[in-house]
């Protein structure tokens, strides 16, 4: 069972490998779906499982969920700007390094900071347990979806327009 660390670090690896793909795919042939999506469904479930850990488990906790939730919205928002663009587009591009410049140090922020903090504040067993419960969260969120399990653009839009609360209702992790 992973610990919550090495879970998150896995989609931050999946999510950098996404963004170089797409960086680096032939304008006229780019899938946007692929990057979009991961990165969406880490912001989530990072939004659900971690912020809230570390809210009640890490000093100054609040103060980084409070970050970590501004930062869920600026990348969401960011998600959404570029979806409106072609891949083809110049726009596209500059809404693709507009998401990296904050994602690129929110990634490595948490890894060197937040992700070590919450690994000192847990045994073993709670850190697996929490894993465990990102690892389902995500799980919840990966119904079948189309091709490499990458909703399609219609779906795809539909998450990232939903309010939170809404979201968590339908995954059925709130009521």
């Amino acid at each position: 069972m992973p610990r919550i660390s090495e879970a998150v670090k896995h989609d931050h690896a999946l999510i950098k490998r996404a963004y170089r793909r797409l960086r680096d795919a032939d304008p006229e042939n780019r899938n946007p779906n692929e990057f979009m999506w991961a990165l969406n469904r880490y912001l989530i479930v990072e939004d659900l499982v971690v912020s809230p850990t570390l809210d009640n488990h890490v000093a100054r906790g609040g103060e980084r969920h409070r970050r970590l939730s501004e930062d869920y919205d600026s990348m969401n928002s960011k998600l959404r700007h570029m979806q409106r663009f072609d891949p083809a587009e110049a726009s596209f591009d500059s809404a693709l390094s507009a998401i990296w410049v904050d994602l690129e140090p929110h990634i490595r922020e948490e890894a060197t900071g937040d992700l070590t903090s919450l690994e000192e504040s847990l045994s073993r067993s709670d850190s697996e347990a929490l894993g465990q419960k990102y690892e389902d969260v995500k799980e919840l969120l990966q119904r079948p979806y189309g091709e490499n399990g990458v909703p399609d653009e219609r779906t795809l839009s539909a998450i990232l327009e939903m309010p939170r609360q809404e979201l968590m209702v339908k995954i059925g992790i709130a009521e």
